[in-house]
């Protein structure tokens, strides 16, 4: 009995940490601004660890796109914002620690952000769930500044950003996927969830001039 209590607690548990979540819609409120999210790139999880290593030429290329879009967002008066996973409860910790080589997990020496990131951030957030829209304070801060258009970087595509970009969905918010600056572990995934975030109403743009979210959003009220 007390087996399968564990075991359902622990399946619950694992399933609210990566369930996107809802909220209000904003898309009544008129805002037209843009914020940059950098969602997990972490010591704990940009390192090699096990079975899960990093090609090094895919990260640094990934992280010094990151970067240069920061450059461009501080150009352009975006507010940055970094989001950082750091998982709660003693019980989830203890998973983490056992299963997951504690990546993550409260007190690890591994949860800030990798040192090979220049950009300075006007908020730094912390998170417990897959969905960075689980922590109240992101959507009062985007509130705050009329933000609209998220353009989502990090990792990993198939779980933090993929999840995060649905949470924003479900809020009404423009989603934009800036592709050469997301990691993923499993590209043929990752591959499979562009789409399936682009049939939601994401864009996935390569080239930050373009800016497809923007011209999606000029198609469609044309």
């Amino acid at each position: 009995m007390c087996v399968a209590a564990l075991a359902a607690y622990t399946f619950w548990g694992v399933l609210k940490i990566q369930t996107p979540t809802n909220g209000p819609s904003v898309k009544s409120e008129g805002r037209a601004g843009t914020a940059l999210l950098i969602i997990d790139v972490q010591k704990d999880f940009t390192k090699d660890v096990g079975s899960r290593k990093w090609d090094p030429d895919y990260l640094r290329s990934r992280i010094e796109q990151i970067n240069a879009l920061g450059a461009q967002a501080r150009r352009d008066n975006w507010p940055i914002i970094v989001i950082r996973q750091v998982y709660e409860g003693w019980y989830t910790n203890l998973l983490v620690r056992l299963l997951g080589g504690g990546l993550g997990a409260k007190g690890s020496d591994g949860l800030q952000l990798d040192p090979r990131i220049t950009v300075a951030p006007d908020l730094d957030l912390e998170k417990s769930l897959s969905d960075a829209f689980g922590e109240q304070a992101l959507s009062e801060y985007l509130k705050a500044r009329q933000i609209d258009h998220l353009v989502l970087t990090g990792l990993d595509g198939n779980a933090c950003v993929k999840n995060t970009a649905i949470g924003a969905i479900n809020r009404g918010y423009r989603v934009e996927l800036y592709d050469p600056a997301i990691l993923a572990q499993n590209q043929k995934a990752w591959k499979l969830q562009k789409e399936a975030l682009q049939e939601m109403g994401a864009a996935v743009s390569w080239d930050l001039v373009e800016n497809e979210a923007e011209a999606r959003v000029e198609k469609d009220s044309a």
